[in-house]
């Protein structure tokens, strides 16, 4: 009996020390960081990218690489290798492919035909071969819709078959190309990018672009729910754990809108839902402003509306509530950027018309750039670029004959710091200015950023008793570790540096300039500055 029960207490302690191994091994705090090999805990920092390469489709671009590594995708492997070093080289850990495994004759790029039984181009399968011992993963994206010109294409609609209609079979159409991904990634699934999901488990991830539903009666729960069942059935054909990441489009023309305020908890409280995850959102919102509709043959006679003149900071408005929206409700962003967007071309006949903003074919734009910059480290846990090579819509990160080096240059300074934390590298006609980071940087956005406050004229440097950048229109945001980030401005700013800054008898800065009874007041360490209307500067004291 002694040895029976010393035998069955040794196997509960060693089960027990196996689950609390197991249970420390679990990072729910981790969701939507990467838990590939070698990434593990890192936040992704990817670009979307089309395989192939021009061709016929190059009538439709908006924008024209520079590089003609960016033209042969197909027929030159050393190319594609120069691809990805100029990938790493921007800090990208994570390739968001497209595989256009419905309409290959939408894609922007040329798509080699398929060999073997799977139906997915060549051309995505040398994504793999050139991403094969980098440090890179791959997150596949599936893009769906129907295209009537070519109607013996085994066409998948997303909206009309999710969540199943009638309680019916559990989307066969989704599952079957979750399937002809497994087989593309056969014998090299450690190239396919792992998600840590609400558990602290982890999953291979999954973008599904343009997520809503035109199924009749839609609840939020049920479309919630319809991403668990299809994980499980995927876990039972395919035995791979999988998790999506959800272009989550705020469109009217479909019947149901999985809304933040509604839809957001639920899916935050289903673990295979990994991340919201957009694609150029902004196009989906009510706020573009387009032409007038234009049937003409010939683009060049239509008339797309320059949103940058007078719609710009109403769609970046848009995004950041957006943003916010996702981020309150648990369910963790990673957040969609762009330089732009022009489509005039690809879309000129478009029935509600065309518009473009930000970068496009006719000049460059910084604002947008910023303003998408000055998004991360707004709860955000992840950062994708749309896109690498998307010339049809005039966004794209290679050099450009339009855009020079300047939307490269972005990319490198948008993705090298950690894009949970606020870090923004200012662009003024085209060109890098000065970094704003941190502390400071939080404080800036919530002042209101360039719009705001005033764009940096100075990168963060020591000041005497902590830290300090410096703004347009004569102002600074100082920082400590014991005093926090605050700003001085105007006359009060001028009063400061005149008694010697954090360096005089005030100290370092412990508010914002704030009103007072008699006008305006900043507080700091030791002191005071008061000013009141009709004074040329401010009224020091020093205690």
């Amino acid at each position: 009996m002694t040895r029976n029960l010393f035998k069955l207490t040794l196997a509960a302690l060693l089960l027990s020390s196996l689950g609390s191994a197991l249970a420390s091994d679990l990072h729910p705090e981790w969701r939507a960081l990467l838990a590939s090999p070698e990434l593990d805990g890192q936040p992704v920092k990817g670009v979307y990218f089309f395989p192939g390469e021009l061709q016929a489709n190059v009538r439709l671009y908006t924008t024209h690489p520079l590089n003609p590594d960016d033209e042969h995708w197909n027929s030159d492997p050393t190319g594609r290798t120069r691809v990805i070093d100029r990938m790493i080289a921007s800090h990208v850990n994570t390739v968001v492919m497209s595989y256009w495994s419905n309409m290959p004759q939408w894609s922007p790029m040329f798509l080699e035909p398929t060999s073997g039984l799977n139906p997915i181009s060549d051309s995505v399968t040398k994504v793999l071969d050139a991403v094969q011992g980098r440090p890179l993963v791959v997150i596949p994206a599936i893009e769906v819709g129907f295209d009537p010109a070519h109607p013996k294409i085994p066409h998948w609609e997303f909206q009309k078959d999710f969540p199943p209609p009638g309680g019916g079979p559990v989307l066969p159409g989704l599952v079957s190309r979750i399937g002809q991904l497994a087989e593309l990634f056969r014998g090299r699934m450690d190239l396919w990018a792992r998600l840590y999901d609400r558990k602290g488990e982890w999953r291979y991830a999954i973008q599904i672009l343009h997520v809503c539903s035109d199924v009749p009666g839609t609840t939020d729960i049920q479309f919630a729910n319809a991403f668990k069942d299809v994980a499980a059935q995927v876990q039972e054909i395919y035995h791979i754990p999988i998790g999506f990441m959800l272009d989550t489009i705020a469109d009217a023309e479909c019947a149901y809108v999985a809304s933040p305020s509604r839809a957001g908890s639920l899916l935050e409280q289903q673990p295979s839902v990994l991340t919201v995850n957009g694609f150029v959102s902004e196009v989906f919102s009510d706020k573009v402003i387009n032409g007038p509709r234009c049937f003409d043959p010939n683009w060049r006679n239509c008339q797309p509306h320059d949103n940058n003149v007078d719609n710009l900071e109403k769609l970046a408005d848009w995004k950041r509530r957006a943003v916010d929206d996702w981020v309150r409700t648990g369910l963790p962003v990673i957040l969609d950027v762009s330089n732009g967007f022009d489509g005039r071309i690809v879309w000129s006949n478009n029935e509600e018309g065309t518009g473009f903003w930000g970068d496009n074919m006719n000049y460059t734009d910084d604002r947008w750039r910023n303003w998408m910059s000055e998004l991360k480290g707004s709860g955000v846990k992840g950062i994708t670029f749309d896109t690498w090579n998307g010339y049809t819509e005039g966004y794209a990160a290679v050099p450009s004959r339009e855009h020079g080096q300047t939307v490269y240059n972005w990319l490198i300074d948008l993705l090298e710091p950690d894009p949970r934390v606020c870090s923004h590298m200012h662009y003024e006609a085209g060109v890098r200015t000065y970094r704003v980071y941190g502390a400071i940087c939080d404080k800036w956005v919530q002042l209101g950023a360039d719009r705001g406050f005033g764009a940096p004229v100075s990168s963060e440097v020591a000041s005497a008793r902590g830290r300090v950048s410096y703004f347009m229109d004569d102002k600074a945001i100082y920082w400590s570790v014991a005093t926090g980030a605050h700003e001085v401005h105007g006359l009060i700013a001028k009063t400061y540096w005149g008694a010697g800054g954090d360096g005089g008898c005030l100290g370092l800065p412990v508010s914002d300039e704030e009103p007072s009874p008699n006008g305006r007041v900043s507080r700091f360490e030791h002191g005071q500055i008061d000013w009141k209307p009709g004074d040329t500067s401010g009224h020091i004291t020093c205690h």
